[in-house]
């Protein structure tokens, strides 16, 4: 019995000094804006916090965490009283060949039609440049830059800031191939890809660039406020012609973390920082409503907590809704016009622009955007009869199927305009695609406001690009060749009013959609 009972001393002593199983933790990326996976040999709590700032927390053998910014990456896991701990310093994203590399971020740019003027830092001399052009694409963006006049055009000296120097340069791309003639020459059409970057040599690439800048490009018929409607400096024709750019910049307040969790989107937002950069936030129920500048962020969480001001949780729908913009028409109504948008993502750095201009005329409109507008009305009988104003939408870090989902424009005017323009159903909201393509956006009523003003809604639009706001009337009967005919408005279509075409009462109606812009300061995830 005494052997028997040393025995089991001694098994139960080489049992508990054995070592027992360490937590292991093995870390991958370190890039800004790219995930970085930690993956454990079991489930775990796993902490984040970037520079000491605010903890972020995950669950589960496999998370990731992305960084908007570079610093030093804090991670601590914890299982069964196990710790495992690492450091990863993020750095600027880079690398990569062809294609769009999850590290570069294309932003989009919509270039007006006309002109804009710089002036050569070396002779002082003005020049018109196109909008529409590789030079154009800078100026529409807002960087910064400097130009020098030489023989075969203009010579870009400087970009954001950042000066030639000997051989280094800045150089641009066009679809993947260098610039072969001036930036102010190389003339652009919508969905081209454009990359300024500065070059120490002619070999080297952009993603080997200490900096570059990339764009897509949107191209639209209208021109830019205040600028020329042509190359040869005309303007518009009259006071209904003038366009109205609005941007509106949405980020995700500062001090905020996006990330990314077994296919599940985790934000945390720390409010007193947020509203002490000028950010209002409010909660209706489990949605986070975020007000500036005229736009409302709403992101809605299936749960989420709130130690200290510091809310956490995860993201099950986000969207954006710009705030009512009253326009003031030349016959004295004033329509107020607002869009609703529904997010795929949250961008981590994502603008809208939007360009309204009210159209004196059916000529005003652009041929293709007409052509496209009768091709799509035609199914149902339909054509032109008449336009009241272009709403073209620039989307910078945002992309329609991607990161835009469904899009409802909502207008509140008088409803004896429209009563005088027959109805909502002699109205429509035309949408001209990305590619070119048209889709039908029908009117309907959407209630009334306290004071008796009528609300109409169009949509869903599938995504964000140009809107023709137009009258319709009965396709013309076909002569039997395929030649397509610009239809005029028939007798059964409403009649004209004392201000002009039966159309100018709605852009009376609604002359001038003034858009949005949605989210995020940090970077597109």
């Amino acid at each position: 019995m005494r052997h028997l009972l040393s025995a089991l001393l001694i098994t139960i002593l080489f049992v508990c000094g054995a070592p027992c199983a360490a937590l292991t933790m093995d870390t991958s990326g370190g890039a800004a804006g790219q995930p970085v996976t930690v993956t454990l040999d079991e489930p775990a709590f796993v902490t984040f916090q970037m520079d000491s700032g605010v903890p972020v927390y995950a669950y589960g053998t496999a998370v990731n965490f992305i960084s908007a910014t570079t610093g030093t990456l804090s991670i601590t896991a914890e299982s069964g009283g196990e710790v495992a701990d690492a450091t990863v310093t993020i750095t600027s994203g880079g690398g990569g060949g062809g294609g769009d590399t999850p590290s570069i971020v294309w932003k989009t740019v919509t270039l007006p039609a006309g002109t804009f003027n710089v002036t050569a830092e070396n002779s002082e001399e003005i020049y018109a440049v196109p909008w529409q052009t590789a030079l154009g694409v800078l100026k529409a963006a807002g960087v910064s830059f400097k130009v020098s006049k030489w023989s075969p055009g203009l010579l870009v000296d400087e970009v954001d800031g950042k000066s030639s120097e000997g051989t280094a340069g800045w150089m641009y791309q066009l679809n993947g191939m260098i610039g072969d003639i001036s930036a102010d020459k190389k003339m652009l059409s919508t969905n081209d890809k454009v990359v300024w970057y500065y070059s120490e040599s002619m070999t080297q690439s952009p993603e080997q660039s200490p900096k570059a800048f990339y764009y897509k490009v949107q191209t639209s018929t209208a021109p830019a406020p205040g600028g020329s409607s042509t190359e040869t400096g005309e303007t518009g024709t009259g006071p209904d012609a003038t366009a109205e750019a609005v941007s509106y910049p949405l980020s995700l307040p500062p001090g905020s973390d996006l990330r990314l969790s077994e296919g599940r989107m985790y934000l945390t937002v720390n409010v007193p920082m947020a509203t002490s950069a000028g950010d209002q936030i409010s909660f209706e129920g489990n949605t986070m409503l975020i007000t500036r500048d005229d736009v409302i962020l709403k992101i809605r969480f299936a749960d989420f907590t709130d130690k200290k001001g510091i809310i956490a949780g995860e993201i099950t729908d986000v969207s954006v809704e710009t705030m009512p913009v009253t326009i003031a028409c030349a016959n004295g109504t004033a329509p107020e016009v607002s869009l609703l948008i529904s997010l795929m993502t949250v961008p981590m750095d994502a603008d809208v622009d939007v360009i309204a201009t009210p159209l004196p005329n059916l000529s005003a409109v652009a041929a293709d955007s007409l052509s496209a507008a009768n091709r799509a009305l035609g199914a149902d009988g339909k054509a032109v009869g008449t336009a009241g104003w272009q709403m073209d939408v620039g989307k910078r870090g945002l992309e329609n199927g991607v990161d835009v989902g469904d899009v409802t424009i909502r207008i509140t005017t008088d409803p004896a305009c429209i009563a005088k323009m027959g109805g909502i159903s002699a109205l429509r909201l035309i949408h001209i695609m990305d590619d070119g393509t048209a889709e039908v956006l029908s009117l309907r009523s959407a209630g009334t406001t306290a004071d008796g003003r009528m609300m109409l809604e169009a949509g869903p639009a599938a995504g964000l690009s140009s809107f023709l706001f137009v009258s319709v009337t009965d396709a013309p009967v076909s002569s039997g060749t395929d030649t397509e005919t610009t239809p005029t408005p028939t007798t059964t279509a409403p009649a004209p009013t004392e201000s002009g075409t039966p159309l100018s009462a709605v852009c009376a109606t609604v002359a001038g959609i003034i858009g949005i812009t949605a989210i995020y300061r940090n970077q597109k995830r």
